[in-house]
């Protein structure tokens, strides 16, 4: 036993043939390194993502569906182990995968000007990583932009598997939805959680058409700045709740776009999972639409001057669309401010201090804008059951009681806002119910009614 932890292993902490040169990112699951062979120091980097919480199952299911992929722009599984420390000697997994320097898709296309048939040859290179995911009964189940690297020589990566998994493997988390980011569910998933909802019932099945559907928003994201509308929107009023769907404007609308770009787009956001293609079939589609580009798809995209962070802690976009109230994207924004000034709730060991950064997985690993933040030396041991904090029984001290006003959920006596970009497992940070991510409302500071001069 000793007194490291898996956020502070300092250089040179060596783990099983590993051995550690840096930290380079970390989040609410797993911490990565940067490390290499030992007594090789001469050797190519590695990165090695271990678990912050002892005997973490992801980390196995991570490594096992890489073990199956063997594809250029999925990172390689080099080995896996397990480590002990801290102060209870406990046991954290950790696999080790090749190292990939790069920036995130985001990030990289603000700073380089592409053309339509560079985006599509940028995206066929994603579209054949999931090919070779599917081919072997595999799903990512969290395709983005933040789980996207673009290498130096303009070479597209598909990273980070910890929400993936592979036909016949046991199920890790319970909810009607598998892990994954909100905003790039498809409309099937989406409609079974609010159909099922107030029941108990199997998990959602995520096919390849969910992890198509997924690259389709990345791509709309990718070519306007913003994200296309939910692909069905229920209102989190409670009970009261309707399914709603907003019409998907063609990204040419937001920004100009070459059709070729766009039509591949809207067939990957197809509402019907058969009308979007094989991964296979998109990425031959694309790849012949870069190469038989005219002149129109050589000019620059317009770039997205918004500054926007990572889909991992941010809101939706807030640009006013047709038909959508000007109040639905500052739901996100809301939850912040409720949190804020909640001065009366005790959240005293709900939110972690690491939990709003990234996850630590290989999406991180080689990226150059990633900012280095501060890891207390004991961090705080969160009060989560498995995977997942459990909405409580009763109200918090000092938590807002019904009626609750519009955009909040009255839930077991307390009034809640539902965190739209998180979705289970929650971690954490917020707690689960029913398939969906909440923070708790505090009750606002009553006005001083005594005048003072």
């Amino acid at each position: 036993m000793n007194n490291l932890t898996p956020e502070t292993l300092p250089c040179g902490t060596v783990l099983g043939s590993w051995q550690v040169d840096g930290r380079a990112g970390y989040g609410t699951y797993g911490v990565v390194y940067r490390a290499h062979q030992s007594g090789q120091t001469e050797a190519q980097p590695v990165a090695l993502k271990l678990a912050r919480y002892p005997n973490d199952p992801r980390f196995e299911r991570e490594a096992g569906l890489l073990a199956r992929i063997q594809h250029a722009g999925v990172p390689r599984l080099l080995g896996r182990g397990t480590w002990k420390g801290g102060p209870r000697g406990d046991t954290h997994p950790y696999v080790v995968m090749q190292w990939v320097e790069g920036l995130r898709l985001y990030d990289w296309a603000k700073e380089h000007s592409s053309s339509s048939s560079q985006t599509l040859r940028l995206l066929a290179q994603v579209a054949r990583a999931l090919e070779a995911t599917h081919a072997v009964q595999g799903l990512h189940r969290d395709v983005k932009g933040d789980n996207v690297l673009v290498s130096p020589e303009g070479r597209a990566f598909l990273m980070d598997f910890g929400c993936g998994t592979w036909e016949g493997a046991a199920p890790l988390t319970q909810g009607l939805l598998a892990p994954g980011t909100k905003l790039y569910r498809s409309a099937q998933a989406l409609r079974f959680h609010w159909n099922h909802r107030h029941a108990a019932s199997p998990q959602y099945q995520a096919t390849p058409a969910d992890d198509v559907y997924a690259l389709g928003v990345t791509a709309y994201h990718l070519c306007t700045g913003i994200y296309p509308p939910l692909a069905t929107a229920p209102t989190p009023v409670g009970d009261d709740g309707r399914d709603t769907q907003e019409a998907l404007a063609p990204p040419s609308q937001v920004k100009p776009l070459a059709p070729s770009l766009e039509s591949v787009i809207l067939r990957m956001l197809s509402d019907k999972p058969q009308d979007r293609g094989s991964a296979g079939e998109l990425a031959a589609a694309m790849e012949s639409l870069a190469a038989g580009a005219g002149a129109e798809a050589t000019e620059p995209l317009s770039p997205s001057h918004s500054v926007e962070p990572s889909e991992a802690v941010s809101p939706p976009a807030t640009e006013a669309r047709p038909g959508r109230p000007w109040h639905s994207g500052l739901l996100p924004l809301a939850a912040g401010l409720l949190l804020a000034v909640s001065g009366s709730l005790n959240l005293e060991g709900l939110l972690d201090p690491l939990s709003s950064m990234r996850d630590g997985g290989t999406g991180g690993v080689g990226d150059a804008a990633m900012a280095e933040l501060p890891v207390p030396n004991s961090p705080q041991e969160p009060k989560v059951n498995g995977l997942t904090l459990d909405m409580p029984k009763e109200p918090l001290r000092g938590q807002r009681r019904p009626p609750c006003p519009r955009l909040q959920t009255s839930i077991r006596g307390g009034c809640w806002v539902e965190i739209v970009q998180a979705s289970p497992p929650c971690g954490e940070s917020f707690y689960e119910w029913k398939g969906a991510c909440y923070v708790p409302v505090g009750v606002p500071p009553r006005p001083n009614t005594s005048d003072k001069y």
